[in-house]
């Protein structure tokens, strides 16, 4: 196998350029159909996201992959090739296990680019073009990409305002799948918010926005309830989190407002997550008891510490990737002699079935048995050693010195 890691991503092509070459998820199944009919291509993964596409493949010689891109998205190869790189072999695994583990992701460790590879191998298995090499491979670095983002940590520190929203209200909150959140706007902010709480546990949810049809679009992707501006006092007491991130010009959470809220909900504590610049909550409304308000200059703070500990931890997981790498493609030659060893072991056993086959019928003839047991191992001994010793003494007369260590290393060590 002649394992290829080829594409392009966020550090070699603007968006621009991605946006032309990305690969609609519809079309996958043709592409890659497409992609294993070319002369080379054994076996092929496409992974297509905002920030990258690359196509993982079994590939003897892969110089026609770009030319195929190229054409599959009406484009010159010329204008794909400057962003365009080629990773074989050893670069081509090291290369997809720091894909997997998040280390070349535009936000350092995040854990969204295992789930989309899984998906993109997912597909390329239904879709049949993954086939026993490329199994053997991606099997191994999902189960690797885990050890290591969990031995280096490097997902543990937040690096993004969403990401960091979610471990502050982990802080303050022990139970989250009790909690009811409050989502006010529908953007990409609150999606994410939303998606990094439903991961936690939490499973209500209110979405209020100015744009209808986009709450309620939040909210059904994760089975709550979605709500107009006008609705939010009436439900405000309802939350047990609150996250903003609107583009109103002025604070639309009051002082007045929240302390109203905290006397219907009997003093019981809320948090209040302020992700809007301008801000959308009242800075006094910090003042109320039982009340937790942050804003974004507060998760930006964990954000920076958190990209500093992960630059540390990325470190770690770089030598981590190394020895799993290792590991791989010791495991990967151990199985090229599996083969050699199970057709040795099956010559062997018919070997010897047909001694004691024959001792067996000696044993009914009448001969005693310590004659027959010693005839028995006499010729077993002679027959294993038949081939090993014929093709040794040839070694030694074609002047194979390299035929003699091997045989040496391996008649001479010792039996585990």
């Amino acid at each position: 196998m002649v394992f290829v890691a080829c594409g392009l991503n966020h550090k070699t092509a603007p968006l621009d350029v991605r946006e032309k070459i990305a690969l609609p998820l519809a079309m996958q199944d043709t592409l890659l159909g497409e992609l294993v009919d070319l002369p080379s291509v054994n076996e092929a993964v496409i992974l297509s996201t905002c920030n990258r596409l690359e196509i993982y493949c079994d590939a003897a010689h892969p110089d026609g992959i770009l030319p195929w891109l190229a054409k599959s998205r009406q484009l010159s190869p010329e204008f794909i090739k400057p962003f365009f790189y080629s990773h074989h072999g050893r670069q081509g695994l090291q290369h997809t296990f720091r894909v997997a583990s998040g280390l070349d992701s535009m936000m350092l460790g995040e854990p969204q680019i295992l789930g989309q590879m899984k998906q993109a191998y997912q597909q390329a298995c239904r879709a049949g073009t993954v086939k026993h090499n490329l199994r053997q491979v991606f099997q191994y670095v999902f189960r690797a990409s885990k050890r290591i983002r969990t031995r280096s940590g490097i997902g543990n520190n937040p690096v993004s305002v969403a990401f960091a929203a979610v471990q502050k209200i982990g802080q303050l909150f022990t139970e989250l799948s009790s909690l009811k959140v409050l989502l006010i706007g529908s953007g990409e902010t609150s999606s994410l918010v939303a998606k990094y709480l439903h991961n936690a546990g939490v499973t209500q949810f209110l979405v209020a926005s100015r744009n209808p049809e986009n709450a309620k679009q939040l909210a059904d992707a994760f089975a709550g309830k979605s709500l107009t501006i006008g609705d939010i006092p009436h439900y405000l007491a309802q939350a047990d989190v609150v996250v903003t991130a609107t583009a109103c010009p002025l604070p639309f959470i009051t002082k007045s407002l929240v302390e109203h809220t905290m006397q219907q909900r009997n003093e019981a504590p809320m948090f209040f997550l302020d992700l809007a610049v301008p801000r959308d909550i009242e800075a006094d409304v910090c003042e109320i008891a039982g009340v937790h308000l942050f804003n974004i200059d507060d998760l930006q703070k964990m954000t920076e510490k958190g990209m500093d500990e992960r630059k540390s931890a990325a470190m770690q997981a770089e030598k981590l990737i190394d020895c799993e790498l290792d590991n791989y493609i010791r495991w990967r030659r151990s199985l090229q002699a599996k083969k050699v060893i199970c057709d040795y072991r099956k010559q062997m056993q018919e070997l010897a079935q047909l001694e004691l086959q024959r001792a067996m019928q000696k044993l009914d003839s009448g001969l005693s048995h310590p004659h027959v047991l010693t005839e028995f191992s006499e010729r077993l001994l002679n027959k294993l050693i038949h081939s090993p010793t014929v093709g040794l003494r040839q070694a030694a007369m074609d002047n194979r010195e390299d035929l003699l260590d091997l045989a040496h290393y391996l008649f001479t060590s010792p039996a585990d």
